[in-house]
């Protein structure tokens, strides 16, 4: 079994992994139906249903410790590298403003 990493994510972060690593991803990189992805998506389903500013701005900015193996990290590194690049896409901002650099070291 693959060690546990504590990332700290805002749920905008967790919303940007699920669109790239599920949304977009199209079965290019597998290993995406893991407990720690079905953890992201639970979380994100709490989104308020209200069109209310305040609660919706509170939860975007909402800060999450996600418990992941080192390879959820690595697919989601791949998600985030591999797919932007298949479709000629700019890498999505996360890389550089929401996943921390410690992950990036691996």
């Amino acid at each position: 079994m693959s060690k546990k990493v504590n990332i700290p994510l805002s749920m905008y972060g967790v919303a940007e992994v699920l669109k790239w690593c599920i949304d977009r991803n199209n079965g290019r990189v597998g290993g995406v139906d893991t407990d720690g992805f079905k953890k992201m998506q639970a979380l994100l389903a709490e989104k308020p249903t209200s069109n209310d500013y305040l609660a919706l701005d509170q939860f975007w900015k909402k800060q999450v410790v996600l418990e992941l193996t080192e390879d959820e990290v690595s697919t989601i590194d791949r998600c985030l590298y591999d797919i932007p690049n298949f479709d000629n896409e700019p890498l999505p901002q996360i890389r550089h403003k929401f996943w921390p650099d410690v992950v990036e070291a691996h």
